[in-house]
């Protein structure tokens, strides 16, 4: 059971006690990601990610990894769209060494000039590998058509020209607004004592105060509910031996009490081996190596994506079976074994993730992000259980709109089989 602590300082705390390993799993959660980006600093919440690392008031950037290694296990952070986070996960009898490291790296930095510069390059150079993979391109492309008057459609690393921009002044800056007490969640799960983790975090915090409500910094609006606009769009790739395919549509945001129902019918359309694109696509007509879908929900909207990569000679039938098979579905609904595999699916997922303390710590952080609480795995596993063929065949209804059918492609691709008119009536 996850205990919920809010310090005097407004900071979240999760503990979830797992009394049968000898690991755990630290992290501290930032409400700081690309969505809520002003359009001159795209990218400035993956580049403070990057230069945290670099320095503390304690620590150069030699110590800083020699600490790492010495913890074992693994030490990493990422940033999304909505949040940062930064974890680690090794042994239990190497918690406060963690602790200590986790709270110099988010809590003291002392980055400077030089260091900026150095991870300027890095990032720049991670720009770079992104547009060279035509995969990572072609999600990238789709997103930023799809939601292009939203900050949550422009990319998590931002662009070549903001990255440059962006200065010393510009990162403490955003430090300073962002990274508050009251919005920060620090997550734990695994071997470690309630008592313990709090007694630690008391003592890290001991010095900070809250300082105003970060969530919504001076002189920031929060962006709204993304708009979604219907794209068809080609990159034309010479050298490319596969056309890459990203077709989508929205989709439920992380509170929708319509997640649930969307899931499953994810996983039925192309979550597996047994889905009906795989199926179709794949297995019976031989005319991709994978095409799977994928369902991207975010705290204010969400969108629905089907990847397929291809031979270029394959595209227009490619896209003419996939559209077919949403046709499909939504005209004639779930079948009752294709729902209760997907459940079994589903809930066999979450029962699994259970047994990771990585995934139990990352999992109570994003709930209490998105919902505000942690919810019971068993209350989880029971909505599951819940939902109706009738609830899956209303998402199909409500998903599978064409009016909003968009389409990404890169490739060695003359001109695009469909035209937007096309996609439109398709469904």
């Amino acid at each position: 059971m996850v205990r919920k602590h809010l310090l005097d300082n407004g900071v979240t705390v999760l503990v979830d006690e797992m009394q049968d390993v000898r690991s755990f799993s630290l992290g501290f959660f930032v409400r700081a990601g690309s969505g809520e980006e002003s359009p001159g600093k795209r990218g400035i919440s993956h580049f403070l990610e990057h230069v945290l690392f670099k320095r503390t008031r304690r620590r150069s950037t030699v110590e800083i990894a020699r600490a790492i290694d010495r913890l074992g296990g693994d030490v990493d952070a990422f940033t999304t769209k909505e949040y940062t986070g930064f974890y680690a996960h090794t042994l239990d009898a190497r918690f406060p060494e963690a602790m200590d490291l986790l709270g110099d790296i988010v809590l003291a930095p002392a980055f400077e000039s030089d260091d900026i510069e150095v991870e300027r390059g890095v990032i720049l150079e991670e720009l770079g590998e992104a547009n060279d993979n035509p995969d990572d391109l072609v999600h990238e492309m789709f997103v930023r058509s799809f939601w292009r008057t939203h900050p949550l459609g422009e990319p998590i690393l931002g662009t070549s020209k903001t990255v440059a921009a962006i200065g010393l002044g510009d990162l403490y800056r955003y430090y300073r607004q962002r990274y508050t007490p009251d919005n920060l969640i620090v997550s734990v799960a695994g071997h470690v004592r309630e008592l313990e983790v709090l007694e630690s975090l008391e003592k890290l915090f001991r010095r900070r105060a809250a300082r105003g409500n970060g969530r919504n910094p001076p002189g920031e609006h929060l962006a709204g509910k993304p708009h979604s606009y219907q794209h068809i769009q080609l990159k034309a790739r010479r050298g490319l031996e596969q056309a890459h395919v990203c077709l989508g549509v929205e989709g439920p945001g992380q509170g929708s009490g319509r997640r649930f129902a969307a899931h499953l019918l994810d996983i039925v359309l192309g979550g597996g081996m047994s889905s009906r694109l795989f199926q179709e696509v794949r297995e019976k007509r031989g005319l991709v190596y994978a095409i799977a879908s994928t369902l991207n929900s975010y705290r204010l909207g969400g969108y629905e994506t089907i990847y397929a990569a291809c031979a270029p000679k394959n595209l227009g039938r490619v896209l003419e079976v996939t559209l077919r098979e949403l046709k499909k579905l939504k005209r004639d609904g779930v079948r009752p074994r294709e729902l209760a595999w997907a459940k079994q699916n589903l809930k066999g997922s979450m029962i699994l993730a259970l047994e990771s303390t990585v995934s139990r710590m990352s999992s109570q952080a994003r709930q209490e992000f998105y919902l505000g609480r942690v919810a019971p795995a068993e209350e989880r596993l029971a909505k599951v259980d819940a939902v109706t063929s009738d609830d899956v065949d209303e998402e199909a209804e409500r998903l599978f709109d064409g009016r909003v059918l968009s389409l990404s492609v890169v490739g060695n691709v003359g001109k695009l089989p469909l035209t937007a008119p096309d996609l439109a009536a398709a469904l």
